[in-house]
């Protein structure tokens, strides 16, 4: 009986090309999902794992007025320091070329032809720097010479911008510099190009003096020596080098950055991002399972006459049964052979995109072990353990019952509650009928069909929402800033001249000047949050849009009051009357808290008086940055008025450090929350292809079962159309239904997954229900289930009477 079974499985893998096809492909695209999902994460997670400890980040950053190498070397000396470094960063604006000597272009040309901001960061030797580093490509001179400069990587997102090029930067007062870029570096610390709307180009502290800079460092860049350092000790020893090392040594401590130890800044979003992909990775291997059963139950009903056959002729159950799962692995070893190739390739192309985006570098070249066994557990223990009970249950028929059934004459209609009200169902073609009657005739078969495409369906719609969720927030955060153009300065400048020459360019109706400064919160511990910036504005501002959730605006005259927002609200425990110290441009100011207002991604706020800031500063009169209203509030306009006021302001002799428009910004947010969309719609996609091969798998099915029957109805006159007609219907129906259930599920779904990111990346999203969505997704899952039947339809109206007959 041995070489009989095996010669059976070579037999059925090569005379029915068609099922061996669609079980192959079913069981490749569960390896496929697996390898795509959970191998593209894992080598997102050891690029990161990798190239994050190798730049061994900053425990602390600290942002200071000028400084010498002197300072480093007394900061690197103190106990719990494991190296220190010091770093000038400042912005300019610079375009693309050698332009020295070609005429400043008129206000109005693109963007592209215009300036663009570009953070000038320096220091010592790049390539000794022990904290921060930076890691310049292959060939690509580390530090760069005189007249050189290197791009970090990210850069290439928003420029078109190569190795030999040349960009011209705005050294002030007219002055132009033309730096070469001699190549590229990756730097992990920084954020990406994409996401801020300025590059970052290394340079060595020599060129300073050409860029009209002191050749002196601005911030202080140190990494501590414990691995168990705490966020909050890593506060009170970056406030001990503030109080007792630099400021004996007169040097002012601006702001302080201390992040969490070992957390990246990008970290809430990549976690994010991997906890969709484990979650999404989980479902592929679900609907994978399910295909499985569903193709394995058909197959072994498709055979249940063969199985009596051999058993008659003294096969027994368990003998049968092996050779049914061994054919099944014989599936398994074909899929992973199909599915392992494009699963490593595409994995590796899900790795680089998702890198590229977070800009974590270069990823390894194959997928981690764990997700290619896991992967190869997909294609051969899952379509094992999928297929054991249907082959058992298949198997162990009598050989009465085995002999007697055929096709649809095994499947029971007319019984059920369903059965009898689509039997009330009147005036329909009859095509259409018995499309309709069929698709609930195989029950069990429907159901399993219906999970997969009910789950691919349900991802899909929710995805949609969450991309409209995300929409929403961006547009939430936009009416909060109710101005058109925002102008920043490179050092602080008068309010009344700057606000004379933009109130001056044309298309401009309305400006105000903000004092824009970073603080830090002192708490009772002796830490301190380094996280808010404050905004010094009028109180009457009507270029800001605050929705109020606790206590009062700012009044005219307030002293010493403040409003904040929910972020620092809730980091903090602060409320209404509650009254704190904080550390602003080296002054402590101490604040009462009279008003709450909703966050709006912009992380901790502390709104005050203008006129009070600037007198408790000492810098009365001076502002850092410029909102605007223009006539034209599209985006081509906003662009023009951008133009316009920068080319005005570099003319009266104002160093201007960005001009961004409130467009412009809301693209670069949406860029941010993007990223996780972005992820979501590649995994809907690959689950909605699981769903879609599953329900041309069931087709195809149906039709080999109901080989018989379409004879009858070709022996009694029944067109090639009205059986295609049948099987699309079936089709369709199958996947409107699927469509509808979804629909039930996307509103839980969807939210859950909104207020998971949510938690996930710390920030306030605005939930948003996408009808659109839902209601596109039902003419695609029409469209796409009557692509899908098809072909099983066309094969099912090409079946011949006497091949019909003669189907076993």
């Amino acid at each position: 009986m041995a070489e009989p079974r095996w010669s059976k499985i070579g037999r059925d893998l090569l005379a029915h090309k068609i099922r061996t096809l669609l079980t192959v492909l079913s069981i490749a695209i569960g390896v496929f999902a697996i390898l795509v999902v959970i191998g593209g994460r894992g080598m997102l997670v050891e690029s990161f794992d990798s190239n994050f400890p190798r730049s061994v980040p900053a425990n602390a950053t600290l942002y200071t007025s000028d400084f010498g190498e002197e300072l480093v070397r007394a900061v690197a000396r103190q106990p719990g320091v494991r190296a220190a470094d010091g770093r000038r960063s400042t912005v300019m604006r610079f375009r693309l070329g050698d332009l020295r000597g070609v005429e400043e272009p008129p206000a109005g040309v693109t963007v592209a032809e215009r300036s663009r901001s570009i953070e000038i960061v320096s220091a010592g030797d790049w390539a000794s720097s022990e904290v921060e580093r930076a890691f310049a490509d292959e060939g690509v001179p580390w530090p760069p010479g005189p007249g050189e400069v290197v791009i970090e990587r990210s850069a290439t997102q928003e420029v078109d911008i190569a190795q030999g090029d040349s960009i011209t930067v705005d050294a002030g007062d007219g002055e132009l510099r033309v730096l070469r870029v001699v190549g590229f570096a990756h730097d992990i610390n920084a954020f990406p190009a994409m996401f801020s709307g300025r590059l970052r180009g290394f340079v060595s502290m020599g060129e300073l003096t050409d860029l009209r800079q002191p050749e002196a460092y601005n911030q202080l860049v140190v990494s501590m020596d414990r691995a168990d350092l705490t966020r909050d000790e890593a506060s009170r020893f970056a406030a001990h080098l503030r109080d007792d090392v630099l400021a004996p040594r007169g040097v002012a401590v601006y702001g302080m950055n201390v992040p969490k130890p070992n957390s990246h800044f990008l970290g809430d979003i990549f976690r994010a991002v991997a906890l969709l992909l484990l979650a999404l990775g989980i479902m592929a291997l679900l609907l994978s399972g399910f295909l499985v059963v569903n193709t394995v139950s058909a197959l072994v009903t498709q055979q249940v006459r063969q199985v009596g056959v051999m058993k008659a002729i003294g096969g027994r159950s368990s003998q049968i049964m092996w050779m049914y799962l061994a054919l099944v692995a014989a599936y398994g070893v074909l899929a992973l052979l199909v599915g392992l190739p494009t699963g490593g390739w595409w994995a590796g192309w899900f790795a680089r995109f998702g890198g590229g985006l977070l800009n974590f570098g270069d990823a390894p070249a194959t997928a981690p072990g764990y997700a290619i066994a896991l992967a190869i557990a997909v294609g051969l223990l899952v379509p094992l353990a999928a297929a054991y009970f249907p082959i058992r249950t298949g198997t162990r028929i009598s050989v009465v019952n085995a002999l007697t059934r055929t096709g649809m004459s095994s499947a029971k209609f007319g019984h059920g509650f369903i059965d009898r009200v689509l039997g009330l169902v009147r005036g329909l073609p009859r095509p259409v009928a018995l499309g309709l009657r069929n698709t609930f005739l195989r029950k069990g078969r429907l159901v399993m069909t219906l999970v997969t495409l009910t789950l691919a369906s349900t991802v899909v719609m929710s995805v949609m929402s969450v991309r409209s969720s995300m929409l929403k927030t961006v547009d939430d955060v936009a009416a909060w800033w109710s101005y058109d153009v925002e102008v920043s300065y490179q050092q602080p400048v008068n309010r009344a001249a700057v606000e004379r020459e933009i109130l001056s360019t044309p298309g401009v109706t309305g400006a105000e000047s903000w004092i824009l400064h970073g603080a830090s919160l002192a708490r009772p511990d002796g830490s301190e949050n380094d996280a808010p910036s404050v905004i010094g504005l009028p109180p009457a501002s009507t270029f800001i849009k605050p929705r109020l959730v606790e206590g009062r605006w700012l009044r005219p005259g307030d002293v010493g009051l403040v409003v904040i927002n929910t972020d620092i609200a809730n980091d903090e425990g602060l409320r209404i009357g509650d009254t704190r110290t904080f550390t602003v441009r080296g002054r402590e100011l101490e604040w009462r808290v009279v008003g709450i207002v909703q966050g709006q991604m912009m992380g901790s706020l502390v709104f005050t008086d203008r006129e009070y800031l600037s007198r408790a500063l000492g810098e009365e009169g001076a502002v850092g940055r410029t909102v605007v209203r223009t006539t034209d509030t599209s985006d081509a306009g906003q662009r023009l008025a951008g133009d316009r006021l920068e080319a005005r302001l570099k003319s009266a002799g104002f160093v201007v450090s960005g001009v961004r428009t409130q467009r412009g910004m809301s693209t670069t947010l949406a860029n941010e929350l993007g990223i996780l969309v972005t992820f979501l719609i590649v995994m809907a996609v690959i689950l909605a292809a699981v769903g879609i091969i599953g329900l041309s798998g069931t087709m195809i099915i149906n039709v080999l079962e109901s080989t018989r029957e379409i004879g009858v109805m070709r022996a009694v006159g029944a067109s090639h159309g009205s059986i295609f007609q049948v099987f699309v219907t079936e089709g369709v129906v199958i996947g409107v239904l699927s469509w509808a259930f979804g629909a039930v599920f996307t509103y839980p779904v969807s939210l859950g997954l909104v207020l998971l990111l949510e938690k996930a990346i710390t920030i306030p999203l605005s939930y948003e229900f996408s009808w659109s969505g839902v209601l596109a997704w039902l003419l695609v899952v029409a469209g796409i289930s009557a692509v899908a039947s098809l072909l099983p339809a066309f094969r099912a109206s090409q079946v011949s009477v006497r091949d019909a007959i003669a189907y076993e």
